[in-house]
């Protein structure tokens, strides 16, 4: 197997504690109740690609295909269920925080997509090609609900100042 996936899958699972660890220490200072449930699960997420990458790991150590490693189950659709909660009491300084973890969250979700496209780009062996395909994927669809949730929240922020910036 080639050296070169090795190295993408060691240094994706060192990516993968890091945004794991991440989500679950954010989760901890969140209050908005919706943010609060999009980070739990991110982290659970997480936690199954740390496993999963783990798994591909020991396979390509022991010389077999990643192919014969069953990716986790991903739902993207419990994104959609989540209902929007109103903010109650002009907490701006709150909002703010939030706004901020949502961001770094997205960056950190943008950042593995790329890395795993990129990845899935420059190897030649097709198995691993369409495991980084379908992780980037994943990727995408994290940092693609983080966005919208970053854009309702900012409109609630900017709502609950009285104003609209021009951008």
């Amino acid at each position: 197997m080639d050296d070169g996936i090795l190295g993408i899958l060691k240094f994706a699972l060192s990516r993968e504690i890091e945004g794991m660890k991440f989500y679950q220490e954010k989760v901890k200072s969140v209050k908005d109740p919706e943010v609060k449930e999009v980070l739990r699960q991110l982290s659970e997420m997480e936690n199954d690609h740390v496993n999963y990458v783990r798994k591909l790991i020991e396979n390509v150590e022991k010389g077999r295909s990643v192919s014969e490693v069953k990716a986790p189950d991903q739902n993207p659709e419990f994104f959609k269920k989540r209902e929007t909660k109103e903010i109650v009491g002009g907490k701006i300084d709150e909002i703010a925080s939030q706004l901020s973890i949502l961001r770094m969250a997205y960056l950190i979700e943008d950042d593995f997509m790329h890395f795993y496209g990129d990845s899935a780009e420059k190897i030649e062996d097709i198995d691993a090609k369409n495991v980084f395909k379908m992780l980037s994927s994943w990727e995408k669809a994290h940092r693609d609900i983080l966005y919208s949730l970053y854009e309702e929240k900012n409109k609630e922020y900017w709502d609950e100042m009285g104003f609209t910036p021009l951008f």
